[in-house]
């Protein structure tokens, strides 16, 4: 039976908002578990997949090719797509909870905001004023980001005769979540089949093609 998966590794800081602050203290804060794990949404990741397939059949109109996206995707409101997502955890995952779980319960050190500390940074930004070159009353605003350097993995289901397009979706995947042209959310995207990348497999493949 084939396993498939997908695998995002931060290039950069990414900040991946879950639409909410902290209180007073974060305006937009990113997305964790109950222990303060942060983890990519499974939304997050079927709307930067179904970006980059729309921008490879842009690419792929003057070679006469075309992903089929209705069927990996599927529409709104007629039908359902055939690749189903889930929510990307870190490397690992089980037994990074196990282990903070554990230390939790023996240690009044670990705890969830020390956690979120550990794997995050609190990043500012402010608007400037174009006539005074000086920042703008009231515009600071607080974000955290999960910091570079992290894998996240989750399963992805699909049929196989779909497995060359998704990993080119994949592979044509640079960049998630917010503020994406400011040097956040550099990432890159691996189709994984029996835990090894295909991505390079569809790419030869691809480049063999002889279009007419």
């Amino acid at each position: 039976m084939l396993n498939y998966q997908i695998k995002i590794i931060l290039k950069s800081d990414t900040l991946i908002g879950s639409g909410e602050g902290f209180g007073s203290i974060i305006d937009t804060d990113v997305v964790f578990d109950d222990l303060g794990i942060p983890y990519i949404p499974a939304k997050r990741v079927k709307g930067i997949m179904l970006e980059s397939a729309e921008e490879l059949n842009e690419m792929f109109h003057v070679l006469n090719k075309n992903i089929d996206i209705g069927k990996i995707f599927g529409e709104k409101g007629t039908k359902e797509g055939l690749a189903h997502f889930s929510n990307l955890h870190l490397e690992n995952y089980a037994n990074i909870r196990e282990w903070l779980e554990y230390y939790r319960k023996k240690t009044k050190i670990i705890n969830k905001q020390n956690i979120i500390a550990h794997m995050t940074s609190i990043r500012y930004s402010t608007s400037i004023d174009n006539k005074t070159n000086t920042a703008k009353e009231g515009s600071l605003r607080t974000e955290r980001i999960i910091n570079s350097g992290k894998n996240f993995v989750s399963d992805i289901d699909f049929p196989e005769e779909l497995e060359e397009n998704i990993a080119l979706i994949c592979q044509n995947v640079r960049r998630i979540g917010t503020k994406r042209t400011r040097g956040l959310g550099e990432i890159e995207v691996l189709l994984l089949k029996n835990g090894q990348s295909v991505n390079d497999i569809a790419l030869k493949k691809l480049e063999s093609e002889d279009y007419k």
